[in-house]
């Protein structure tokens, strides 16, 4: 199956080599989750405080099918 992945920010560079901007399609098997893509991707754990799947917010839980489109938004700080 193919996923799209979006990486924003520092996490873009995680991307598999040759990808130009900041999304890939990923070569997953069935019953991947969210957060195995990302294991596979090798973004930390603490990158992955918001996830969307498909336009909505997601569980890292979630399992992810054939076309799905999964983003990264990197957390911001300030104050």
């Amino acid at each position: 199956m193919k996923i799209r992945v979006l990486l924003f920010g520092q996490y873009a560079r995680l991307l598999p080599p040759g990808q130009m901007g900041n999304g890939a399609a990923v070569e997953i098997d069935e019953g991947t989750t969210i957060a195995d893509a990302l294991d596979e991707l090798r973004v930390p754990a603490d990158g992955r405080s918001y996830v969307r799947l498909n336009g909505e917010r997601a569980e890292l839980s979630s399992v992810l099918c054939d076309n799905d489109e999964v983003r990264v938004i990197v957390p911001l700080g300030g104050g």
